[in-house]
């Protein structure tokens, strides 16, 4: 059933995913698999490898969408854990299934599954750290708490907010007898330390692009360590920790959310609207009260879940450079999806409710209801497969720019940029330059003696004292050539 699940979700995701490369992260993700490259800051090292090796192999599709299929596989993956451990926790197979599929087609699950995301292969990551975790506390098996160990280790080396999870774990492992013998000991470290590996390509491979000078800005005289192809140049050591720490933006303005205190409401209410928008007001109710079950009943399994749904809210509203937050939150929906089942069947039981009595399955038909009524946008996602926004605002560009040009473009533009002059190669002889309007400046002059300069950004009346700016396009971003 696990298996069947998963394979329904996949089926999905698949018909509604996008057909080529889209624009700000995803194109960014998109390109850097294909290139080898290094991405934004934590650097995301396992993603990258796994969606290297998966490019290269997979023979279908054009690159990108090898990408956004995938992330379906992740999180289709994650669906099929879902119902193991929903049964693992006694929940009959029906309502497992239900609240299973309420997770798979929720707008986070949905949308992360059919794009390059890189909270995709997070989620089925700590989800198994989760369903291995689980088995130690049934079991003792020690390649449990190894494989535990090793998913968590993965997880982290794919993103840093697996680290969130590690007091639900320490729930799980705590629980059972024998955890600080030093072979349990060595074997949670082992696996971690392996998990972790993946972080060594990060200036292994910065050293390979510096040493065989790859970055094609360099030839415009800029210092090396420009996003997509090597971010942050992180061949040395100060560069490294700057990447995987996320020195550059206000990582620690997130941290912060865990002290203040007073916000703490504000958190909770957060998470509770993320729960409805998936799940429904009767379905955020049910999760709401699976969680008081659990913590009264003082189960270790139940208030691991608990804790991992909590742990990275405060983090999540707190960050100040975060973009679409509800990303955040899909190992919470994951959990949620479980504590829901664990009402549902304690409250059919109280109102003696027998399983697939009618009255039973009325109770269903609202859970479901509930499901389906929440967040119709989803009925936009079987219309991504028609989505070209990439190609179409590449071939946009190049019909206002000479094939000689440098295009220095904000962030959300430059990605697709990116990705049609390092992997489709369709961008001819123009160079692209990932920044502000104003970021480069001190560069233009030696720049616009030989090739012409444009700039592609957000600001609808960019002006750059000492340059005459030029706007030569105007459609959801706004172009403008550069002269003295």
């Amino acid at each position: 059933m696990a298996l069947g699940l998963g394979t329904v979700a996949l089926a999905v995701y698949v018909a509604t995913l996008p057909p080529s490369y889209g624009d700000w992260d995803v194109a960014e993700l998109q390109t850097v698999a294909a290139i080898f490259g290094i991405a934004h800051p934590p650097g995301c090292p396992a993603f990258t490898l796994l969606a290297y090796a998966f490019v290269h192999v997979f023979p279908f599709g054009e690159p990108a969408w090898r990408v956004n299929l995938l992330c379906s596989l992740f999180v289709a993956g994650s669906v099929g854990l879902l119902y193991a451990v929903a049964r693992r926790f006694a929940i009959g197979p029906v309502t497992s299934a239900l609240c299973t599929l309420g997770f798979a087609f929720s707008f986070v699950a949905w949308h992360g599954a059919t794009r390059a995301e890189v909270q995709s292969l997070a989620l089925l990551l700590r989800a198994l750290a989760l369903f291995f975790g689980l088995r130690w506390l049934d079991r003792g098996t020690p390649r449990d708490l190894f494989a535990m160990a090793l998913c968590t280790g993965l997880a982290g080396a794919t993103h840093g907010i697996a680290a969130f999870l590690l007091p639900a774990l320490a729930f799980l492992v705590v629980g059972r007898p024998g955890w600080n013998r030093p072979r349990a000991l060595a074997l949670i470290a082992g696996g971690i330390a392996i998990g972790l590996l993946p972080f060594a390509y990060l200036p292994l491979r910065s050293a390979w692009i510096d040493a065989h000078h790859l970055e094609p800005t360099l030839a415009l005289g800029l210092p090396p360590g420009m996003p997509l192809w090597n971010y942050d140049d992180p061949s040395n050591w100060p560069n490294f920790v700057r990447l995987v720490t996320g020195a550059d933006f206000h990582v620690a303005g997130g941290f912060a959310g865990f002290f203040d205190f007073t916000r703490y409401p504000y958190f909770g209410q957060q998470l509770v609207n993320q729960i409805a928008h998936a799940y429904g007001y009767f379905g955020a109710l049910l999760a709401l009260g699976g969680a008081c079950l659990v913590v009264i009943s003082r189960r270790l399994d139940g208030i691991a879940l608990a804790v991992a749904a909590l742990m990275p809210v405060p983090y999540t509203e707190s960050y100040s450079d975060l973009q679409e937050s509800e990303r955040y939150y899909v190992l919470a929906l994951w959990c949620a999806a479980i504590l829901i089942g664990i009402a549902f069947e304690r409250c059919a039981a109280l109102f003696e409710l027998r399983p697939r009595s009618i009255g039973w399955y009325g109770a269903a038909v609202c859970l479901v209801a509930s499901f389906v009524a929440c967040a119709p946008e989803r009925l936009d996602f079987p219309l991504q497969r028609d989505d070209r926004f990439g190609p179409d605002f590449v071939a946009e560009v190049r019909s206002f720019t000479p094939d000689d040009a440098i295009v220095v473009a904000a962030w959300g533009y430059s990605t697709s940029l990116a990705y049609a002059a390092y992997v489709e190669g369709t961008l001819g002889h123009r160079t692209v330059v990932v920044g502000g309007p104003t970021q480069y400046i001190a560069y233009v002059p030696r720049w616009i003696g030989h090739r012409p300069v444009f700039i592609v950004a957000f600001d609808s009346d960019l002006k750059i004292p000492g340059w005459n700016v030029r706007l030569v396009k105007s459609n959801s971003y706004y172009a403008y050539r550069l002269t003295k």
